[in-house]
């Protein structure tokens, strides 16, 4: 799980940038260091997404190969019925 400690950083900008995001924090009425935040936050989440979406890629690249031409559809009828045998496996190590 990510730690959501909340850390406070000192950064220098020159002033037109500092005076730019104050004019967007009043836009939303917040303090412009708290739109800063949200702005950083942002981006970090995109990049999250972009790094996500990669391996998301490749994983997909890697069972083509693994698997040959199969469709999206018919690897997710595999993948229920690897679902269901992993259950009734399990259901018959309780029984036992």
């Amino acid at each position: 799980m990510k730690d959501m400690e909340l850390k406070r950083i000192n950064i220098r900008i020159p002033a037109y940038i500092q005076d730019y995001y104050k004019a967007q924090g009043e836009k939303y009425s917040v303090p412009y260091t708290n739109y800063i935040a949200m702005v950083l936050t942002q981006i970090h989440e995109k990049e999250v997404q972009k790094e996500l979406l990669q391996e998301f890629n490749q994983t997909m690249k890697q069972m083509k190969e693994m698997s040959g031409n199969i469709t999206a559809e018919e690897m997710i009828n595999q993948f229920q019925e690897m679902k269901e045998i992993v259950k009734e496996l399990e259901e018959s190590t309780r029984t036992k």
